[in-house]
């Protein structure tokens, strides 16, 4: 019989690996990505297709078609596309990133062959219905209005417009204008110049075999191709002379706090490392920056930090909230636990917590067939490339104290950081 009183013995993790899954080529050419694994007759249907945020040339047209196409087509009602995915027990979703739409199908096995010719139809030829449009744009009207009465928002946009520029377009704060300006005929337009075959690549994942495969070819496989893929957009930095800048937000009882440096890009050898170094940092609730501020100086009841790839180029991104009064307390005392990394060496016991925390975190990606082609969609949205994972293992196991150092000293400075600050100005002591 199990002794409940007896705690149960740490183990180290075993071997980790990724094996990178095949893809299969459709009758048209074009890629599909098969993850079968798992036990359950369920699946997941993925298309990655470029034209996301970069590629917008009015404000909101990636976001809003993603937001829109589960509204019909011009043979189905939105009221008949959600009988229908309701009824077989599928749900929908789509994202955006920087270039690229991703656009999500779960389903059980045995309705596949009923809820993918919907899918297909709402992505060759979406209705945009008028009514559900002006819907959503109140509700994106209201989102961002609610969004600007809180200072981490305000925050996030003034760090972005010094770090990018105020004319990049992750930089951009949207407006009300920007919602009242957009069209049905400007997503429509995007939709036919990004939402096209030759921009998508297709990941199928589950208990998944030769039918659900037939069930996609049949479905995008007889898709014509008419063209070249879209070229990426890739907006080029104009960062701000001034690296400081506070928002001022009146009547706030706390601050948000907002730092960024740009670090090097996931393909960096060094990568890995660094990230490593921001997770001991304030990437994980022991970390440094929480023992420091929120435990022994109680300045914050949290703060993170993070290492934020990109398909090209990364940041280091630290945020947190706090009482007016602690504001530049809390960047001093982040700056000195940045200074720290980069003169003392890290401890056996900090690098075998942060090595399991990390190597937890990677061992999630293997628990279901679908984590596993989130690991695939991520690698090629992000072009991270197919031993991303297996790199990733292999580095955290074998990292030393002394490369820790090596690489703090080389790719972070403090004196290099983009803080904005958003609260109550007259009750900043900055």
């Amino acid at each position: 019989m199990l002794d409940r009183s007896v705690a149960p013995e740490l183990k180290s993790f075993d071997d980790l690996r990724f094996d990178y899954p095949h893809y299969v080529t459709l009758s048209n050419g074009l890629k599909l990505y098969v993850v079968n694994n798992g036990d359950q007759e369920v699946n997941k249907f993925e298309i990655i297709c470029r034209g996301g945020l970069l590629e917008e040339r009015k404000a909101l047209q990636s976001f809003a078609l993603s937001s829109m196409l589960v509204h019909g087509t011009a043979e189905l009602s939105s009221n008949d596309v959600a009988e229908i995915l309701d009824y077989n027990g599928t749900y929908m979703s789509a994202t955006n990133t920087d270039n690229f739409m991703h656009i999500s199908l779960n389903s059980l096995n045995k309705n596949f062959d009923e809820v993918l010719p919907v899918l297909r139809s709402l992505v060759e030829c979406p209705a945009i219905p008028e009514r559900e449009f002006e819907v959503l744009k109140t509700q994106v009207k209201s989102a961002y209005q609610t969004a600007r009465e809180k200072v981490k928002y305000l925050a996030q946009v003034a760090g972005r417009q010094l770090y990018f520029g105020e004319n990049h377009p992750i930089a951009h704060a949207i407006t009300d204008n920007d919602v009242d300006s957009i069209t049905r005929e400007d997503i429509l337009d995007f939709h036919k110049e990004y939402l096209r075959p030759e921009n998508m690549i297709f990941v199928l994942s589950g208990k998944v075999g030769d039918e659900e495969i037939r069930c996609v070819d049949e479905n995008f496989g007889k898709y014509r191709l008419s063209g070249k893929p879209s070229e990426f957009s890739m907006v080029e930095r104009e960062p701000s002379t001034r690296k400081r800048v506070v928002v001022n937000k009146e009547g706030a009882l706390q601050s948000a706090v907002y730092m960024l440096q740009e670090a090097v890009p996931r393909s960096h050898p060094d990568y890995i490392y660094l990230r490593f170094l921001i997770t001991a940092l304030g990437g994980y609730f022991g970390s440094r920056l929480m023992q420091n501020i929120r435990e022994d100086k109680g300045y914050t009841y949290g703060i993170n930090s993070m290492l934020i790839g990109r398909r090209i180029g990364s940041k280091v991104v630290i945020v947190s909230e706090c009482d007016n009064a602690y504001v530049e307390p809390l960047i001093e005392e982040t700056h000195k636990e940045i200074l720290r990394l980069q003169s003392e060496l890290m401890c056996e016991e900090e690098l075998e917590i942060v090595r399991n925390n990390m190597l937890s975190d990677l061992a999630k990606t293997l628990d279901s067939p679908f984590s596993m082609a989130s690991c695939v969609s991520t690698n090629l949205i992000y072009n991270t490339g197919e031993d991303y994972f297996n790199r990733q293992v292999r580095d955290i196991k074998n990292i030393t104290a002394q490369k820790l150092l090596e690489v703090a000293n080389k790719h972070l400075d403090v004196n290099k950081f983009y803080v904005s600050v958003a609260g109550n100005e007259r009750q900043l002591a900055i």
